[in-house]
């Protein structure tokens, strides 16, 4: 024990964690002797409200307890996503270097068999409006036909929240930055042309092209790692696909529908709170 309050103890393990989670800016301070004293001086000065609190038997409050018992509940399940996480970052490591692996020779082959997209590399600029339903995009199709502005449409109903409230406005992007189906309808387009629905796997889009900008050719050596990272995906997609009609996937439509998000979550204590 470094020091005892009452019958609390302040163990040297404990005084020496609390040291490490200071503030880096308070590290230098606190490794000096005067900064542990000073430390410990506030750590006692805590024990002794923490003593006092027991002897209260604030511990069996009801509002306390409940609580105690939801950030339990909390840490519980940020446990569990800790080591699920976990799991799959460790897997998606292993399957790099497996499965999903992409040698030289793949990715120049990419390059040459793109090799147009490379030499005479366009930017796009465009807007979108996402939705759910084929239906929905259907009805906002016919709102812009009928004279409403795409902008005011993507506000009111596009369920891309990003870019909803910029009016559907996309950031620039080149040929193998989104996903397939979307590039190849935003490209298709011309300059102020707006699409039909396109479905892609996030939803149902609205696409509208802005501008269009020509961009220094690219050599192999520049775009190595990104052609790399895109073939990497491009496989990354067809093992999930294979496993998800390997292993069966169902989604209860039914039950996806009874699901809310609290507008208001319970108070609980945050994992900055005085330890006690």
């Amino acid at each position: 024990m470094v020091a005892q309050v009452g019958n609390i103890a302040i163990t040297t393990s404990e005084f020496t964690n609390r040291l490490m989670d200071t503030p880096e800016g308070y590290q230098q301070y606190v490794a000096s002797p005067e900064g542990r004293r000073q430390f410990l001086n506030l750590m006692i000065r805590e024990k002794v409200l923490l003593y006092e609190a027991r002897q209260a038997g604030l511990q069996r409050d009801p509002s306390y307890r409940k609580a105690v018992d939801e950030f339990k509940t909390q840490w519980q399940r940020k446990l569990k996503d800790y080591q699920e996480s976990l799991l799959v970052q460790s897997y998606l490591r292993k399957l790099r270097s497996t499965e999903l692996s992409v040698t030289d020779a793949e990715v120049e082959k990419y390059y040459d068999d793109h090799r147009d997209d490379y030499q005479h590399p366009v930017e796009v600029q465009a807007s979108h409006i996402l939705l759910s339903t084929p239906e929905d995009a259907q009805k906002a199709l016919q709102r812009i036909s009928n004279g409403d502005s795409f902008e005011t449409v993507a506000k009111e109903m596009s369920k891309d929240p990003a870019t909803a409230e910029r009016g559907g406005k996309l950031n620039p992007f080149r040929r193998g930055s989104l996903v397939p189906e979307f590039e190849e309808a935003a490209f298709q387009l011309k300059v102020g042309e707006t699409s039909s629905v396109v479905k892609t796997m996030f939803g149902y889009h609205i696409i509208r092209k802005t501008g269009e900008k020509v961009l220094p050719a690219q050599s192999l050596a520049s775009v190595k790692e990104g052609i790399r990272a895109r073939l990497e995906r491009d496989k990354f997609d067809r093992w999930v696909a294979d496993k998800q009609n390997a292993i069966g996937v169902h989604v209860d439509s039914q039950a996806m529908a009874t699901v809310s998000v609290p507008s208001e979550t319970a108070a609980v204590p945050s994992e900055e709170s005085p330890k006690p």
